[in-house]
């Protein structure tokens, strides 16, 4: 009998890799000797993620959609190579289903396979599809969202074959211990943890924004630490808080995000779909900054839902570091001094609901081939 094989499709940001990691991993729980492909691009994010796996990739060269004209020859020889590619791999592999993550990578494998007839389904966990998402919803047998209220986001025929099951997260995101993480960071048993991360860009206004604070944050010292993925402001943070007597811990990356959220009672960071779905997994509660130039406002829609339960709060990123520093001395410092505030925000934050949308959507993979 053929081993059971599925490709997933997409990349280019670890907000559409991770998701599909949750996925193969529920899979794999399903059926253990499945074979789970990823169609990836061809950016380093994409490599850094996948190859410590032991999950097959393949890069394509295929590019986002131009604004520029100029570069349009450039993006439509890259899309036929990349149908081509994908031609390839699914003559190769004979999928029983492909699942396709969301932006310009999903596009060449996702609209092969529907054509050929494979069960193709399209996962959008943002609270609006982007331009590759609307474009593919057309062709695929399901489209499995994050938010209720994305259905009414894509053409009136496509609806109903929106499922809104949550966001994907890696099983044992919610079971990391507490006490491992503290000691993993070198944390403090007795004090409570800010988690500052900016997503998997470790945005910098975001983080810039922190560090600008080292002093404010310096007069809380003995209730409060830091813990701080920060990306190439790394030496610029480790700098200034090491001139201030508070513990912060300081890292270029962080690849254990299981135990970040374990070790963190209050959350900076964006809005990004995943990130949004990992608070609600975790029962963090959190002061979002959403990325500032999306034109309809994705992130900031991503967590409104963790707003309206009081388990977050937003603070716009207004891209310019004195103003974000004092938006945060308004509405973070507040939260970081009222102990029966952050409980409140946990208490909601503990609240959210919780769905297994892996496992939702790895049965509907796996319904292909029986």
């Amino acid at each position: 009998m053929a081993r059971p094989t599925y490709i997933l499709a997409g990349g280019g940001t670890g907000g559409h890799l991770y998701p599909g990691l949750a996925v193969a991993e529920a899979i794999r729980r399903w059926q253990g000797e499945a074979l789970v492909v990823f169609a990836c691009s061809d950016r380093s994010i994409d490599r850094d993620i996948l190859e410590p796996l032991d999950y097959p990739f393949t890069p394509q060269p295929v590019q986002p959609l131009p604004t520029n004209v100029a570069r349009w020859p450039g993006f439509l020889g890259a899309w036929l190579r990349s149908r081509r590619l994908a031609a390839d791999m699914l003559g190769d592999l004979q999928p029983q289903a492909v699942l396709g993550l969301g932006g310009f990578a999903a596009g060449p494998v996702v609209k092969r396979a529907a054509a050929a007839g494979v069960r193709s389904g399209m996962l959008n966990p943002d609270a609006v599809p982007g331009r590759a998402n609307r474009y593919l919803a057309g062709h695929v047998d399901a489209i499995f969202t994050q938010f209720e209220s994305t259905r009414e986001h894509f053409a009136a025929g496509d609806r109903d074959k929106s499922w809104a099951v949550g966001c994907p997260v890696r099983e044992g995101l919610a079971e990391a211990s507490a006490s491992e993480a503290r000691r993993v960071f070198g944390l403090s048993d007795d004090r409570r943890t800010l988690l500052v991360f900016g997503g998997s860009t470790l945005a910098h206004s975001l983080t810039d924004a922190v560090v600008n604070l080292a002093e404010d944050l310096e007069s809380l010292s003995d209730d409060w630490q830091v813990l701080m993925p920060a990306g190439d402001l790394a030496e610029r943070a480790l700098e200034a808080f090491r001139q201030r007597r508070i513990n912060a811990r300081i890292m270029r990356y962080c690849d254990r995000m299981d135990l970040a959220w374990a070790a963190a009672d209050l959350a900076v960071c964006r809005g990004g779909a995943v990130t949004v779905a990992e608070l609600a997994a975790t029962g963090t509660p959190a002061v979002v900054m959403p990325y500032p130039h999306h034109a309809d406002r994705q992130q900031w829609l991503n967590a409104e839902a963790l707003c309206q339960t009081g388990a977050a709060i937003i603070v716009d990123d207004r891209s310019a570091a004195a103003a974000n520093v004092d938006a945060l001395r308004q509405h973070l410092l507040p939260i970081l001094r009222d102990g029966s505030c952050l409980a409140d925000m946990r208490a909601a934050a503990d609240r959210a609901e919780r769905r297994d949308a892996a496992g939702v959507i790895a049965e509907w993979m796996i319904e292909a081939g029986r």
